[in-house]
């Protein structure tokens, strides 16, 4: 009752809105990525095909977000390690994913990717459906981010699930904010998050606290220049308390990054936690803080990009398992063919002995191609 309530309010404000916009975006990945594990290269296909509709109406908005996608490669739809992803679901009281459709080498579904309306003016912003709720400042990691945690070693770390909750955030000026989130979850069940952000006399700060029934978490952010050198220094961590696991652990980070006159763009972080947590233990064993389950203590990620011209960007990152000496690479070159069409060819290169955490994980290779009109 709730969705429908939402999309009732989208679609009254899409009649008398004075600014509509729809975008059309589709994204495709060609990829040749090791098969479970047997070191046999397999050659797949993803198709994301993505509506949006934005609209605003002064200071009230509402987005739509729907996707259709597509997977060729009927070895890699049959595969044990597709069947287990394809179980992971939104944390939401209903589903945001259709079933699928087979055919004879593939697959397809539809998906709802952000629903969500509400209203923002110079002092408050409150919204309310399917959408993403941020919190903390890492650029590799989010350990403090217990609604949206993107996957760094994901080919698009930033597409993440929405959380159905309703977020409320009052600014009582212009250096301070106070946020408010409630969300439901798949058990019908609630997450709640406060957020308060400030400004100190050397960096923006922040305290966050997370409660659920399967987790608790108090938390920290820290982000600001160093001596006006325009190096940016920032750190977030948080103490959880994982009421299925029963397990109490600090996870957090340090990190800094610098943009060179040239172009260039440094990144680098550290990521420290007291716990550390077996893979087998990962997958058999529901957490309330899935993406802090680490199996190092230490790891540290950097990333460098580059503009060698204005059509072509290219990247490189690198995450090392400091415990083990594991480590994941991904280079990717980036080519504008226009202002609507990107040509990107990248590969995920993964090293270490066979029994350590990167060390059996093969090489992914992927051309991807995306055009937005």
């Amino acid at each position: 009752m709730m969705r429908g309530v939402l999309v009732a309010a989208i679609l009254t404000l899409s009649i008398n809105a004075s600014e509509f916009e729809t975008t059309f975006e589709n994204s495709n990945f060609t990829l040749s990525s090791p098969l479970d594990g047997t070191g046999e290269q397999e050659l797949y296909n993803t198709n994301r095909f993505r509506l949006t509709e934005n609209l605003r109406e002064g200071n009230w908005f509402a987005t739509a977000i729907g996707d259709i996608k597509n997977i060729l490669g009927y070895d890699t739809i049959n595969s044990i390690s597709y069947k287990i992803a394809s179980t992971i679901r939104s944390d939401t009281w209903f589903s945001t994913q259709t079933g699928t459709y087979d055919y004879t080498k593939g697959q397809m579904y539809a998906q709802l990717y952000r629903l969500y309306g509400g209203y923002t003016d110079e002092k408050q912003r409150i919204s309310f459906g399917l959408q993403k709720v941020s919190m903390g400042v890492g650029r590799i990691w989010n350990p403090t981010d217990l609604f949206n945690p993107k996957n760094p070693f994901a080919l698009e770390p930033d597409e993440v699930y929405g959380v159905f909750a309703l977020a409320y955030t009052y600014a009582p000026s212009s250096l301070s904010q106070i946020t408010a989130v409630a969300a439901q979850r798949a058990d019908h069940s609630f997450k709640y998050a406060g957020r308060v952000k400030g400004y100190l006399s050397f960096a923006d700060a922040a305290i966050d606290i997370v409660s659920a029934d399967d987790v608790t978490m108090i938390g920290y952010e820290l982000e600001g220049e160093l001596l006006k050198s325009g190096i940016e220094l920032r750190s977030e961590g948080g103490w959880f308390d994982d009421k299925l696991l029963h397990k109490q652990f600090f996870q957090g980070l340090i990190g800094a990054d610098y943009a060179f006159e040239n172009s260039l763009m440094l990144i680098g972080e550290w990521l420290h936690t007291t716990r550390t947590f077996d893979h087998e233990l990962q997958l058999r064993t529901p957490s309330g803080t899935s993406s802090n389950l680490v199996r190092a203590r230490d790891y540290i990620g950097l990333s460098c990009g580059y503009q060698f011209d204005p059509l072509l960007y290219g990247t490189l990152s690198t995450i090392v398992s400091a415990d083990d000496g594991s480590f994941y690479t991904g280079p990717l070159l980036r080519y504008s063919l226009d202002d609507d069409m990107t040509l990107g060819i990248g590969a995920m290169f993964y090293g270490g002995k066979n029994d350590t955490e990167f060390g059996a994980l093969g090489q992914t290779y992927y051309m991807n191609f995306k055009v937005t009109f």
